[in-house]
């Protein structure tokens, strides 16, 4: 079966060609250009899987490097959920030292994903970082979550520690 997928409205390519095919293909990156963290321990991590997280999470970024911009961010975005899994667990899964590369061991994660948060919980709950707070939408809280994810993303941004 072939399944294809498309939005009503236009939306913001965020990669050119050739970086969105190796990003693609890898399931899982850290998005340099939308970072500040240049490469160094971030104080947050930022990660989103889907289209409209994705927006949500880079505008989250934006509030956030205009009122905290000393506050180190780093983006990550997922477009292969079994990648949170360990490599042990499922063949796309990440060895623990990419994970904690990616996601660090210690900072906080803010998880912008439109599904079940337990899902993201379940897929990383061996993972050594247990930092995650995943700002979703599931059918019973929609309208509740879309309120607090700002204020929810704020205040872990105001609670880490910034160098």
């Amino acid at each position: 079966m072939n399944v294809i997928v498309a939005g009503k409205h236009p939306m913001p390519q965020w990669l050119p060609m050739d970086a969105a095919v190796v990003h693609c293909t890898e399931g899982i990156g850290i998005w340099e250009w939308a970072s500040n963290d240049q490469g160094a321990e971030p104080d947050v991590v930022m990660a989103c899987c889907g289209d409209t997280p994705t927006l949500e999470i880079l505008a989250a970024t934006s509030i956030l490097r205009e009122h905290l911009p000393e506050l180190k961010v780093r983006v990550v975005n997922v477009v292969d959920l079994m990648k949170l899994e360990p490599s042990t667990e499922h063949p796309h899964g990440l060895s623990d030292l990419d994970y904690d590369s990616i996601f660090t061991k210690d900072k906080h994660i803010v998880f912008g994903f439109h599904g079940y948060p337990w899902l993201i919980h379940r897929l990383t709950y061996r993972r050594a970082n247990q930092n995650l707070h995943v700002a979703g939408t599931s059918r019973r809280a929609r309208s509740r979550r879309r309120s607090t994810s700002a204020s929810r993303t704020a205040s872990i941004a105001s609670t880490s520690s910034v160098t």
